[in-house]
């Protein structure tokens, strides 16, 4: 790579230069060889700053008073370039040579893949030139590590799964959580590593977590693959309560006093159920919906203390056989089995009359559940 000194003439003199070319990182200090040139500045001014960097970084390197045969950077002509004599190691050229022999060695030689893809994993330690935030440049160079860092952690978790090293795998996650928060694949590989070590409750706890994460920070619902993670949860966790005694598990729980609250899919089964009933036994049901709209000048978090609000008066003032979930960010489902149509709307002003004054509030009656998926609240 070559800088020109001369180059700067070039520059005419209203040009303004906010672009960082290079970094260099050396003793936890970030040498810019060409940085920001304030607008209008002159060029002998330009030349003296580039000087002053590269005195910097030789002083760095301690390589003030070496000969130029030994010296990283040589000046010449007018230009500083590397001393082609120098033997060096860029560690992308590292992280790609390892990726490339570990997609070579994987299917013949699954170990020494293995050590490939970690020997690349100790390289990145996140965004490539994270301190170049305005260059345009580095954005495609940058998604391309990170693509090929995400595959690296695939990989190896998928050669240390036969082998059932979820400590490992649960260590290796963790690590590439802290590189990159926002990368769901990482939650979902390691939440799927808690469930097949048999640790459901710490699994659990992070599904929450997590799902709650990027609802708030993010406004993201829960993606297909995590709902299946939430599947798996909800199956294991029945599992775990099976034992000898079923009559005991199935014994009705009269302290349950209040209407039913239940999760989309859960929903969608006691909804089925109902309607079958009514095709078998002549019964009526109907479903409400209700909509909470957000109200304008609220901060998130006062909406949700509004929507929580709703929830439990909806508990609280309706029947212990009704069901009720929320259907959207904004929107509950409830079902009223043995409630026709004309009283739907009046059941749920009467249960919502503590909020009547909130006009915000809207009431409609549903003819048959939307076949649209189901979110997750």
């Amino acid at each position: 790579m070559l800088l020109a000194d001369g180059l700067l003439d070039c520059l005419p003199v209203s040009f303004n230069i906010t672009t960082t070319i290079w970094s260099t990182y050396i003793n936890n200090y970030v040498f810019d060889i060409v940085t920001v040139f304030v607008v209008c500045e002159d060029r002998l001014n330009r030349r003296k700053n580039l000087r002053k960097q590269m005195h910097r970084l030789r002083k760095a390197l301690g390589e003030e008073t070496a000969d130029d045969d030994k010296k990283t950077i040589l000046f010449s002509n007018g230009y500083y370039r590397w001393n082609e004599q120098v033997s060096i190691k860029l560690d992308a050229e590292l992280f790609e040579t390892y990726i490339k022999n570990g997609d070579e060695q994987k299917k013949n030689s699954p170990e020494a893949a293995l050590q490939s893809y970690k020997e690349a994993l100790n390289i990145y330690a996140g965004d490539y030139l994270p301190d170049c935030t305005n260059q345009y440049w580095v954005y495609a160079i940058r998604n391309h590590f990170r693509k090929q860092y995400i595959k690296a952690v695939s990989n190896v978790i998928e050669l240390l799964k036969p082998r059932e090293a979820y400590d490992e795998i649960i260590v290796l996650c963790q690590k590439a959580i802290q590189i990159d928060m926002y990368e769901e694949v990482f939650h979902i590989s390691l939440l799927d590593t808690l469930i097949a070590k048999g640790d459901f409750r710490q699994a659990f706890e992070y599904y929450e977590y997590i799902t709650e994460f990027y609802k708030k920070e993010m406004g993201i619902k829960p993606s297909d693959e995590m709902r299946i993670i939430h599947k798996k949860l909800m199956e294991s966790q029945a599992i775990t309560k099976v034992d000898n005694n079923f009559c005991e598990i199935l014994e009705v729980d009269d302290s349950y006093e209040n209407a039913l609250y239940c999760e989309p899919e859960v929903f969608k089964v006691i909804y089925e159920m109902e309607r079958r009933r009514s095709q078998r036994q002549n019964t009526v049901y109907s479903v409400g919906v209700i909509t909470v709209n957000p109200i304008r000048g609220y901060t998130h978090s006062q909406n949700e203390l509004r929507m929580n609000r709703i929830k439990q008066l909806l508990l609280e003032r309706l029947r212990k056989e009704d069901a009720i979930t929320l259907w959207d960010y904004h929107q509950f489902a409830v079902l009223l089995p043995g409630a026709n149509e004309d009283i739907t709307e009046d059941i749920l002003k009467r249960a919502l009359a503590p909020e009547k004054e909130d006009t915000k509030i809207l009431i409609n009656q549903l003819y048959k559940l939307p076949s649209f998926q189901c979110k997750t609240g």
